[in-house]
């Protein structure tokens, strides 16, 4: 089945994809198969239906098929010679050793682990100065974000000079933080991504997949032009029968009828050769998996818990003060101060006024999710004011 994703929820990997006859499937990350792509809103993708329910989903990729049978055979002739067609990959004799996930040396995944762990650690350790020393210090960033930037952007509307000064460099502080934070969970959310990304990349598993899959490229190349090929012969041999033993054609049409065959015979041999090099590839692909996923994936985990935390305390401190700073300059403008005095927003502002005033102008027998998440939130602010 071929659909589109329409719908996908990075949070928990849930989603829904429209199929071209316009069927809807709900779907979670646990059903994507593809190691080199994302799922994301928009992307075509192919799924492996069962009962009518999705088992396996991966990227669409156009599968071309040249319908002119002359320039057809002309490419498989090209590929059984060996011919300006990827002659490294099909010249070269398989060396299982070469591939083999015994290649890797020792301590492999530490390395690439601190590599890829990197630039999180620089983030922190640039921002490390915003972490306030005091748990009262710091708001729940992931809790509160949502309404605190809906507050400022309103805020905004009432007095456009709130975006200067330091305010202004927190904000954007806060939003390149995020953004290095939401970079990372997406390779903590797919973790068989992760272990292509961060890890088989640099080892001989990509090597050994690309032989695979350029393998399998050519067999379905040469297994497409067969029919054609033995509809050639059967029409050459008509047309041989059909003329006298002496007509000059006839030997001309024995050649090429000869010719045809041994190209079919060749063609047959290449594909039997190609099998047998697929037998032996796929479980050194295997064997990658077999050796080092369980392994990567247990420390993966261990330093993006690690490593994400710290980054999450800083958030954390970072909302505490953006909403400090950004009521502190909301108490000393007037134009806000008059409008919250008409609202009977009363002072000293903060998020927790004026949330308890935005819950007030709602009505309660007919609550979105995201508004009971707001009455969430109020009893979380009241806990920490």
């Amino acid at each position: 089945m071929v659909g589109t994703i329409i719908f996908y929820n990075l949070d928990n990997g849930s989603g829904l994809i429209l199929s071209e006859e316009t069927d809807k499937y709900k779907f979670d990350i646990t059903m994507w198969n593809d190691l080199d792509n994302l799922p994301s809103i928009g992307l075509k993708i192919e799924a492996m239906l069962e009962d009518e329910n999705i088992k396996s989903i991966v990227k669409y990729v156009k599968k071309e098929r040249n319908s002119n049978i002359d320039s057809g055979i002309e490419e498989v002739k090209e590929i059984i010679e060996n011919s300006n067609y990827d002659s490294e990959i099909l010249n070269a004799k398989l060396d299982p050793d070469l591939y083999s996930a015994k290649t890797v040396p020792k301590n492999f995944i530490d390395t690439t682990m601190k590599n890829f762990f990197s630039p999180l650690r620089e983030t922190v350790d640039k921002y490390k100065n915003y972490e306030l020393s005091s748990k009262k210090e710091s708001l729940d960033y992931f809790k509160i974000k949502r309404f605190l930037f809906t507050a400022y952007n309103n805020l905004l509307e009432l007095d456009i000079s709130l975006a200067n000064g330091s305010l202004t460099e927190v904000y954007q502080n806060i939003q390149n933080i995020n953004s290095i934070h939401n970079a990372y969970k997406k390779s903590y959310m797919y973790p068989k991504i992760a272990f292509s990304t961060i890890f088989l990349r640099y080892t001989r598993y990509k090597e050994a997949k690309k032989r695979l899959k350029k393998n399998i490229s050519y067999m379905q190349n040469i297994e497409s032009t067969l029919p054609a090929m033995e509809f050639e012969i059967k029409q050459k041999a008509s047309e041989l029968d059909s003329l006298k033993k002496d007509n000059d054609n006839s030997i001309a049409i024995r050649e090429n009828i000869k010719h045809l065959k041994s190209l079919y015979v060749d063609a047959i041999d290449k594909i039997g050769n190609l099998r047998e090099e697929n037998e032996i590839l796929l479980p050194i692909t295997d064997e990658y998996f077999e050796l080092f996923f369980e392994k990567f994936s247990e420390q993966f985990i261990s330093s993006y818990e690690k490593n994400i935390q710290n980054l999450i305390s800083i958030l954390n401190s970072m909302a505490f003060l953006f909403d400090r700073l950004m009521w502190d300059k909301a108490s000393h403008s007037k134009v806000i101060k008059k409008h919250f005095e008409e609202s009977n927003i009363p002072y000293p502002y903060s998020s927790l006024t004026f949330l308890r005033y935005y819950l007030k102008t709602l009505n309660k027998s007919k609550l979105s999710e995201e508004n009971e998440k707001l009455f969430e939130l109020l009893k979380y602010l009241e806990s920490k004011n």
